[in-house]
Parts: C-alpha cells; sequence; structure tokens
C-alpha cells in the first residue's frame, strides 16, 4: 500500500510539472489553481516522510505564511496558489534528469567511461584536473547525476588517486556550474525572482565561475583528509586493436541542447528555466525516436516517475513552503524593512552588503535553512533601487552567495552526496573545504563590486 502511493505521489510529481509547462501557452486562472492544489497535496504528503529538520523549518514557514495571510485578509484561492509560486524550480528539478537518463540509455556516459579508461591506459596521469573537468562540463546539464557518474568512472578507470581528495575536488567542481548553467535552480530561480535575462547574468556568472576554477586548482594540493590513503587500480597495457568510442554522439547532443536552449530563450517570452524544462521533456524523446530507443527510454523514464517522490521528497518541499512563505511575504513591508536593516547594517555601501548578504546565508545554511528560503525570504524583499544597485547585481550577489554556503554546509545537497561517495561525515567535508570557501568569500565579493564599479553591472 505504501509503495503504491509513493508510485502515485511520483507521477502526481510529473503531472503537475507538466499543468505547469502548459499553462505558459493556455493561460487561463484555472490551471494555475489546479497545479498549486496539487503543489499542497504534495507538501503535505513529503511532510511526514522528510528529515525532523526540513520538517521543521518546511512547517514554521508554512505557519508563518498561513499567519500572514490570515492578517492580511487574502481569499483563499490566493493562498492556494501560493503553494504553486515554485513549481518552476520543482518541474526543472526534476525533468532536468530525464536529459541524463537518455544519455544513459543511448549508451553516451558508457562510452565516456571507456574513453576515460583508454586515456589512463596510455599513460593519462592527471585523475584531479579530468574529473573536475568532467564534473564541470557534464554538471552543466546532469546536475547531481554527474558528481555519481565521475566517481564511478573515476574508481574504474584511474590508476592511482586519493578517494576524498579526489571527491571533495569534484564537489568544488559542480559549484562551478552553480554559479552560471542555466540547468541549475539556483540559477533559475534568481532569473524569475529578480527578472532578469539569463543572457544579462550568464556571462558575469561564468566569470565568477572561471575564477572560482583558478582557486580550487590553487587549492587542490592543500586538501588534506587525516584517513585518506592512495587507491591504486590495476590498469593494463593498452591494446591496440581496441576500438576506441566515439564521443561524437554525445558531443553533438550537448551541442544541440545548449544552442537550442540559448536560442528559444531569445526568441521565445518565456524564461531560460522554462525553455530548458521543455527541452528536457521533448528532445530526449526525439532524440530516441530517431535512434530507435523510444521503448527503452520510455521504461526507463516510467520507472524514474514512479520513484520521484521518494527521491525528490525533500526538495519538493523546501521549494513548496518556500514559495508559499514568500508569496506571503509579498502582502507585507517587511521588504521596506529589510531592506532599510540591511542598508543600516552595511552603512550604504554596496561591497558591505554583499558580503553580508553571503555571511548570513553561509551562516544560516550551517543550521539546516536552506539558501532558497534566504533568497526567496530576504531578496524577493529587497529594492535595488535602495543599494544603487541594477536588478542583475542584487541576481548575482544571491547567486555567489548560494553557491558558497552550499559548499560549506552539512545539511547541502552536494554536500551529503559527496559523503555519501567518499564514506565520511558531512561535519568533515564541511570543514575541510571551510578554508577553500573563505577563501573564495575574500576575492570573488570583491570581484562582483568590481563589475559594478566599472559600470558592467
Amino acid at each position: 500500500m505504501k509503495q503504491s502511493l509513493l508510485k502515485l505521489l511520483g507521477i502526481l510529481c510529473y503531472v503537475t510539472a507538466i499543468i505547469y509547462l502548459v499553462s505558459h501557452f493556455l493561460v487561463y486562472p484555472w490551471i494555475m489553481t489546479l497545479y498549486s492544489s496539487i503543489a499542497a497535496v504534495l507538501l503535505v504528503a513529503a511532510i511526514f516522510s522528510i528529515s525532523s529538520l526540513n520538517r521543521f523549518v518546511v512547517s514554521a514557514l508554512v505557519l508563518i505564511g498561513t499567519t500572514i495571510f490570515l492578517i492580511e485578509g487574502v481569499p483563499f484561492q490566493g493562498m492556494i496558489r501560493g503553494f504553486g509560486e515554485n513549481i518552476s524550480l520543482l518541474t526543472l528539478f526534476i525533468l532536468i534528469p530525464l536529459i541524463g537518463t537518455y544519455m544513459s540509455i543511448a549508451g553516451y556516459l558508457t562510452a565516456l567511461k571507456e574513453k576515460v579508461k583508454q586515456r589512463e591506459k596510455k599513460g593519462g596521469k592527471h585523475p584531479y584536473r579530468l574529473s573536475y573537468t568532467l564534473v564541470a562540463t557534464m554538471g552543466t546539464i546532469l546536475n547531481f547525476g554527474s558528481l555519481a557518474i565521475v566517481k564511478r568512472i573515476a574508481d574504474e578507470s584511474f590508476s592511482t588517486f586519493q578517494e576524498r581528495k579526489l571527491t571533495l575536488h569534484m564537489m568544488r567542481a559542480f559549484a562551478f556550474c552553480m554559479l552560471w548553467s542555466p540547468y541549475f535552480v539556483n540559477v533559475g530561480l534568481v532569473v524569475v525572482l529578480f527578472d532578469v535575462s539569463w543572457f544579462n547574468i550568464g556571462g558575469y556568472g561564468f566569470l565568477l565561475a572561471i575564477i572560482y576554477l583558478l582557486l580550487s586548482i590553487w587549492m587542490l594540493p592543500k586538501i588534506s583528509f587525516p584517513n585518506d590513503p592512495p587507491v591504486k587500480n590495476a590498469v593494463t597495457a593498452s591494446d591496440k586493436r581496441e576500438v576506441s568510442p566515439s564521443l561524437f554522439p554525445l558531443m553533438t547532443f550537448t551541442t544541440v541542447l545548449i544552442i537550442l536552449s540559448l536560442v528559444l530563450d531569445y526568441i521565445l517570452y518565456v524564461n531560460m528555466l522554462t525553455v530548458v524544462s521543455i527541452l528536457a521533456v521533448v528532445l530526449p524523446f526525439i532524440w530516441a525516436f530517431f535512434s530507435k530507443l523510444v521503448q527503452s527510454y520510455v521504461q526507463e523514464v516510467f520507472d524514474q516517475i514512479l520513484g520521484s517522490f521518494s527521491k525528490f521528497k525533500n526538495e519538493l518541499a523546501i521549494f513548496v513552503s518556500a514559495g508559499y512563505f514568500g508569496v506571503a511575504l509579498s502582502y507585507t513591508d517587511l521588504g521596506e524593512i529589510i531592506s532599510s536593516v540591511l542598508l543600516t547594517l552595511s552603512f550604504g555601501t554596496v561591497y558591505l552588503f554583499t558580503l553580508l548578504v553571503v555571511v548570513i546565508t553561509i551562516l544560516l545554511a550551517q543550521i539546516g535553512i536552506h539558501p532558497i528560503i534566504i533568497v526567496i525570504g530576504v531578496g524577493s524583499a529587497l529594492s535595488p533601487e535602495t543599494f544603487g544597485v541594477s536588478p542583475e547585481y542584487i541576481a548575482l550577489t544571491f547567486l555567489l552567495s548560494w553557491t558558497l554556503a552550499t559548499q560549506v554546509s552539512p545539511f547541502s545537497g552536494q554536500v551529503l552526496m559527496s559523503s555519501k561517495l567518499m564514506k565520511t561525515t558531512t561535519t568533515i567535508i564541511a570543514r575541510e573545504n571551510a578554508k577553500f570557501v573563505f577563501i573564495c568569500f575574500l576575492i570573488l565579493p570583491g570581484l562582483l563590486y568590481s563589475l559594478h564599479i566599472i559600470g558592467a553591472l
């Protein structure tokens, strides 16, 4: 009975996402009410199956939000629609993995693994550089899936490496993607929340990511876990008759995906978040049709749908409750109050304001408060004009704060994933990464502020 219920909830997750995408082309008020109502049902179901800490945070957000709605006299339908505020994020989060599903079914990831193996047999001696590159490129599209995939490639292909050092380096590579990739939830959120185009922030985010990459390279030798002996794998000599796998299909697919994302975002009235969500549904199916893999792909997707609620319940609960809370705040004067407080604390200085936002986000992340709550609760209430900056600057500030916070929070997704991969506690990982994040904190906000000073932002 329980398994059947979980499968039904998984189907509802995808139904909600599809209804949300349809609402962009069939503009009827009842459609928004429909997907918001389903989101409310999913939230209630998720509350009973998430961790105690998340349950407390989510319940508090819903309770406070409901109290505000009642005080402000918001109609019941308006309250219900609050649950659908962040469905765009949930849609992106559950649909993007469809791309990875097709890449796996088509053998693209296997070909990549075999290519790495052959490179290692021929004398490849740079496991840390290669793993970082793989995560930084694959992660752009595959999100969390890239960490597990590259770790598996490392385990099966690299002749020698330190497991924990390699995994932490990979985790840093994941954050490289978070600063600019349109396929990431945090990028999608700031684009929607601050009403900016990805084209106006993507390039600057990528510049921050390049500096971040250089800092990662510089700090790599300084990674030192107390118990991290070298892993040694036997790698046989290269067989000259061995056929080299082709990466052309993988490169073609990803190139078409990225180009279509950029072109459609430019020519359509919908934002990048919606564009990449639609492509995640349509493009893999078209590719599977022409590759004669439709049956295998559909079966894999069906299995993925049935297990989606169990896999994404924590993110679902956080996204939906944070959106509900954010809508409630919009009915209050809290925005002016928060702007005034931050303006006072930063002495009216843009640079100090930037540092303050990053510090607040990192500190709250240490006690399990997800950055999305900070971005929605604080960011949506800020007025860029109050600080004399553009919406793009505010968006990049919160993008940077989210990225750094999740690199050092024991509760963030990538730290939890890395903890599982390297078989150590999240607190050890966060502590080991703290010095790196502190250096990034000293340099990256300064770079962002410099872009403001020269008038680029």
